[in-house]
């Protein structure tokens, strides 16, 4: 029998309130005969007790309630989620994560002039960190989760309007001290928005367990955590540190949890690179589309998660997914690989992501010991790489903790970077603010930048279609850089990019 777990990456928690997000980082790596499940549950929903199935509005027009089932006045939301284990098996590691969306205590809708608006009514009310914890047959816990993020101070607009949060706390002992480990877990006090928010406010929580079993195949398992907006850029996530077995089928899959997915609205997609293809394969399933893969429920694989109180369908804006990677004759993930990128993006919902695990069956003869000791996390696009409506089809991009991104590496990024061909302009580097599907939004957004001092251009590229915003061109590429810098201090720029062209 072998198991290996390594901790993999902590991080300061002060420092993620100055940003505008936190980059996940990987928190523990496990080498082991066994696997991982998870359970969780919603804490917002139209009803307070009853489930909710209807799919036939956007989330921000419900009017949403604190989901609140056991009855106990000390508490003011309340839901459970029943776990089924083997009872042989040994708890390796227990981590309870509980999310919202929590810019006041109470929102209301107005309407005025045929507009709507949003209006804070009441301040928060509760401590997000703070929740009490029921394992199965006993009285509540009191539990004070570690913050990874709250946006109380975000300078985006979008993320202020929202005013996400995410906390985790390591239940491991508490689950380890079990002598029968499944039935229902309840967790009550997770804090959100009641009422109306732009967008729809959302909450729940959700328990990763890894566990070791002897009569399992050898494992690598890892997660990460962070809150990461997905909106125009897409989010990558590489896991690394494992080699898959020399011969035979490989099996992998992923779990993921996400705040403000709508049930109706699309073009949110998960893909997995395929490095023989250079492209990314969407993830899919007969509960998730690959156009619209998170749809505001909880699934293990094919299957709607339903041994939940309440067990709704639709969990208005809370996602949790666990689900097999499909790798058919070893297509996608090979034999001997290494590595694995997964990509989130969305072109109209828009969502936050805060956690990810991964697992796949493992060589023998793999040694976790002298394997390299770089831990890889999330990492958005460089400016060098355009974000149109496909995505999901660009090269997958690394980042390394050991090595963050500096000037001097940003420089060297975009001068290695792959041209592209663009005959109707002069070769050089060219920065980009925005890219555009549509000619006359593009169009839109040059009157824009004009009335902003700003000289830009409108360029079609050939490969693909899209219209690119320019506003400076050259081919020193740290002269351009100052001036790129500059440009990102605007808050209407701050994901401008610099694209290299005709220079191959």
């Amino acid at each position: 029998m072998r198991c290996f777990i390594r901790v993999c990456c902590l991080f300061v928690v002060g420092a993620c309130l100055a940003q505008e997000g936190q980059p996940f980082t990987a928190q523990k790596e496990f080498y082991i005969h066994g696997n991982a499940t998870v359970i969780g549950n919603n804490s917002l929903s139209k009803d307070a007790k009853a489930p909710f199935d209807k799919a036939d509005k956007v989330n921000d027009e419900y009017k949403m309630v604190y989901v609140d089932i056991d009855d106990d006045l000390s508490t003011h939301s309340s839901s459970s989620a029943r776990l089924l284990i083997d009872e042989s098996v040994k708890i390796k590691y227990a981590a309870l994560y509980w999310a919202g969306t929590y810019n006041g205590a109470q929102s209301v809708k107005k309407y005025k002039d045929k507009r709507t608006f949003y209006r804070i009514k009441q301040e928060r009310q509760h401590d997000p960190r703070l929740i009490k914890f029921a394992l199965p047959g006993q009285d509540y816990t009191s539990i004070e989760g570690n913050l990874i993020f709250d946006a109380v101070t975000a300078r985006n607009r979008m993320i202020k309007s929202y005013r996400p949060y995410v906390c985790m706390a390591d239940v491991t002992s508490y689950l380890q001290g079990l002598s029968k480990k499944s039935g229902s877990y309840t967790v009550a006090n997770v804090s959100a928005t009641q009422g109306y928010i732009l967008g729809g406010s959302s909450a729940g929580w959700m328990l990763y367990i890894v566990y070791e079993n002897e009569q399992d195949p050898l494992r690598y398992i890892t997660s990460y955590h962070g809150l990461e907006f997905v909106n125009k850029q897409p989010v990558d996530i590489l896991f690394s540190n494992f080699k898959t077995p020399e011969i035979g089928a490989v099996n992998s899959s992923v779990t993921l949890a996400v705040l403000e997915g709508d049930n109706t609205l699309k073009r949110d997609k998960v893909g997995v690179y395929d490095p023989e293809k250079d492209t990314f394969v969407l993830l899919d399933n007969k509960v998730r589309a690959s156009d619209n893969f998170f749809n505001s429920s909880i699934t293990i694989d094919d299957q709607i998660f339903d041994q939940r109180q309440p067990n709704s369908s639709n969990t208005l804006g809370f996602d949790i997914a666990q689900l097999a990677i499909p790798n058919p004759d070893n297509t996608i993930i090979s034999n001997q690989a290494n590595k694995l990128t997964l990509r989130l993006a969305s072109r109209s919902d828009r969502f936050f992501v805060f956690f990810t695990a991964f697992q796949t069956n493992l060589s023998q003869d793999f040694n976790p010991q002298i394997r390299e000791t770089k831990e890889v996390i999330v990492a958005p696009p460089t400016p060098s790489t355009p974000v149109p409506e496909e995505v999901l089809s660009q090269p997958a991009l690394e980042q390394v903790v050991d090595s963050p991104s500096t000037e001097a590496t940003e420089i060297a990024k975009i001068q290695n970077s792959t041209a592209v061909s663009i005959p109707t302009l002069e070769k050089g580097y060219y920065i980009v603010t925005n890219v555009f599907s549509s000619e006359s939004n593009a169009k839109r957004w040059a009157a824009k930048l004009r009335r902003m001092s700003y000289r830009p251009e409108v360029v079609q590229r050939p490969d693909n279609g899209l219209y690119y915003v320019y506003i400076d061109k050259g081919l020193n590429v740290p002269t351009l850089y100052e001036k790129l810098a500059k440009a990102r201090k605007n808050p209407a720029l701050t994901t401008s990019w610099m694209l290299k062209i005709n220079m191959d």
